[in-house]
Parts: structure tokens; C-alpha cells; sequence
């Protein structure tokens, strides 16, 4: 059954696609604060990670979507009757 209004295969590409994003901010994030630590340049290269972390996870979702757009593969209702989609 799935869960609101769309389908669990809808579901799972919206939870894949926030994960990659969160993921790309706190590999960034990390790295920005390792190399402050490393090199003592505390907090320019761990604000410089976060920003390139959330840019390169704004990267993914937009190629995400970029994709979806040039497939037409548009989020599907799930069906009333079962709950699937």
C-alpha cells in the first residue's frame, strides 16, 4: 500500500534523492571541517565545504529532475482502489 497520494516507487526516488542530497552536505561539511582542523583556518574551510556540499547536492537533485523531465516520467497517483501504484 502506499503511502499518501503516490506510489512506493514514487516514494523511494523522493527519499533516494533528499538522502544524496544530505549526504553530499555532510561529506562536504565533514571535509571542510577536517581540513580546518588540519591546516588551523578555522571556520573559512568548513563554511567553504558546507557551501560546496549543498551546491554539489543541488547538482544531483537538479540532474535528478533533468532526468525525469526528458523520460516524462511523472509522479504516479496510486491507485485508489489498492493503494498501489
Amino acid at each position: 500500500m502506499g503511502v499518501g497520494p503516490f506510489s512506493k516507487q514514487d516514494h523511494v526516488e523522493i527519499t533516494t534523492l533528499g538522502t544524496e542530497f544530505a549526504v553530499a552536505e555532510i561529506l562536504g561539511t565533514g571535509i571542510g571541517f577536517w581540513l580546518d582542523n588540519k591546516w588551523g583556518t578555522t571556520p573559512w574551510l568548513l563554511i567553504a565545504g558546507a557551501v560546496a556540499g549543498f551546491g554539489m547536492g543541488l547538482y544531483i537533485v537538479l540532474k535528478a529532475a533533468k532526468t525525469m523531465q526528458a523520460t516524462k516520467k511523472p509522479l504516479q497517483k496510486a491507485d485508489e482502489k489498492n493503494g498501489r501504484g
